[in-house]
């Protein structure tokens, strides 16, 4: 009998794709689905994790040197701010207690939404892969700070998370009531950034005086609403600028026979490539594994509405979206030549996730509240915090300190790294 648990914990749980193929195979036969629809979505949930850790080692072993490089030669640690490279990363040696994490957590959350009586409340958040990002997170931080691990480590950062998810979509609710009404609301990791863009705006005021979407602006900017395009404009720039950095003889060390600028670039797409292939997997499995969650929440809940990825705001102002993008690169440029300039040990690096995602976020409530200026000093506010919050939270991350990637996202900054310093303070008082 002990081989046999022995077997079934370490052989079978303990390899990431069969256990989350374990969970969609429960999920689903719970909802008492198909064979056919079973067997779909319990293969595609493995498939679709081997797939992702396949991108994550391709990105890991296209940044791995170059960062090292870095590094050593100017002894700093340089830090890309990119969710998918983080948890694609993370989940390679913790994606058991990521998953655990995300299960309880969600559970508590539906709980939550069910017991409270107040209706901007009534939020069910179902951006599953942003909720996935947070219960990495959770684990790693609140691994490192509070010195917690196993069991404890899990059940803290599910609570941690499911308070998160069940209260701040009521931010993003209250703002954009005015202009989406009460369809659905934000569930991502930039509540706080809806709350800066339209507080930012109000200082501006008149927003139909100065809406953004009566100005016209360049259709190439549409290029950066596309991930891969995005990363294969300013990737390469960014490994070019690094070896730029660390000198020619540093980088032919690694290159060798190949023209060291050349390398640079094929590094650079390799980690475009890493990022387009994990894609794939993450919205195999995500696509699978997740209808078992929503299907429970919509059948349990009643009069509650959706928290969604950020994209679904959009379309409510293109152009402000567009002008917060344009807003936050500049920031990001300030805030990594602020830390080389002060010699910090940790240097950040412009991130595409904060540039493009936060910063279209952040232009649409600025602009709703405050037009064109709301939405591009919105975009650059929100985009310096998040930056400089990154150098804060990254010595903070465990094993992926020294990774070279890191999550973004302005509530990060905003909302997670004062709680951190805050548990730093409290943990000799709880005696941990």
């Amino acid at each position: 009998m002990k081989t046999v648990i022995h077997f079934i914990i370490f052989q079978i749980l303990d390899q990431a794709p069969i256990f989350l193929g374990i969970i969609a195979l429960v999920g689903l036969l719970v909802q008492k689905k198909k064979f056919s629809d079973i067997f779909d979505g319990v293969i595609k949930t493995i498939v679709g994790l081997i797939i992702l850790s396949l991108g994550a080692t391709a990105i890991s072993d296209s940044i791995g040197p170059v960062i090292g490089l870095l590094n050593n030669v100017v002894k700093v640690k340089g830090v890309m701010p990119m969710n998918e490279a983080a948890f694609g990363v993370s989940m390679l040696k913790i994606a058991n207690q990521v998953v655990l994490t995300f299960i309880i957590g969600f559970l508590i959350h539906l709980a939550l939404v069910f017991i409270l009586p107040w209706k901007n409340f009534k939020n069910v958040y179902l951006t599953a892969h942003m909720m996935l990002y947070l219960s990495v997170f959770l684990n790693l931080s609140l691994g490192s700070v509070l010195g917690i691990k196993g069991t404890s480590l899990v059940i803290v950062s599910a609570i941690f998370a499911a308070i998160y998810w069940t209260f701040t979509p009521a931010i993003p609710r209250v703002l954009g009531r005015k202009f989406v009404g009460d369809d659905f609301t934000l569930g991502h990791a930039q509540q706080f950034g809806a709350l800066i863009g339209a507080g930012i705006g109000k200082l501006f005021g008149k927003p139909e005086e100065n809406d953004s979407d009566k100005i016209k602006l360049p259709g190439g900017l549409y290029l950066f609403q596309d991930i891969t395009l995005a990363l294969a404009i300013i990737i390469p720039i960014l490994y070019i600028i690094i070896g730029l950095i660390v000198g020619q003889s540093n980088v032919s060390t690694l290159s060798k026979d190949q023209n060291w600028i050349i390398w640079l670039i094929m590094q650079s797409l390799y980690f475009v490539a890493g990022v387009s292939v994990m894609l794939v997997g993450v919205r195999m499995f995500l696509n699978s594994i997740i209808p078992a969650f929503k299907g429970i929440s919509e059948k349990i809940i009643p009069n509650s509405i959706a928290a969604l990825d950020c994209p679904v705001y959009y379309p409510y102002s293109s152009s402000g979206a567009m002008i917060g993008f344009l807003g936050s690169i500049p920031a990001s440029i300030v805030v990594t030549l602020i830390l080389i300039a002060f010699k910090s040990p940790i240097v950040v690096f412009p991130s595409p996730i904060i540039l493009f995602f936060d910063g279209c976020t952040v232009g649409v409530f600025g602009n709703k509240y405050g037009g064109w200026k709301g939405a591009l000093v919105g975009g650059f506010v929100s985009s310096f915090i998040a930056h400089l919050g990154v150098a804060a939270l990254y010595p903070m991350m465990g094993m992926l300190y020294g990774s070279g990637v890191m999550f973004s996202n302005i509530d990060y900054a905003v909302f997670w790294l004062p709680i951190l310093w805050i548990l730093k303070l409290l943990r000799p008082v709880f005696g941990i």
